[in-house]
């Protein structure tokens, strides 16, 4: 994986882990998300959302319900 790739899946993941409010643990779920994201946007196969996730919007957050 590139250096680049690697530093926008960090990125992601630290702004999925602030959006998800700084809980403890995680780690690897929010890097996998930020991971398939980063794919995704590159046009890399499909992504498809890590268990657990699918209540966060594409930029995220929770959803409002």
């Amino acid at each position: 994986m590139s250096d680049d790739r690697d530093e926008r899946i960090r990125q992601r993941a630290y702004e999925i882990w602030e959006a998800l409010g700084r809980p403890e643990g995680g780690q690897q779920q929010h890097w996998t998300q930020a991971e398939a994201e980063i794919l995704a946007d590159e046009g890399h196969g499909t992504a498809s959302a890590p268990e657990g996730t699918e209540d966060l919007v594409p930029d995220g957050a929770p959803k409002r319900r």
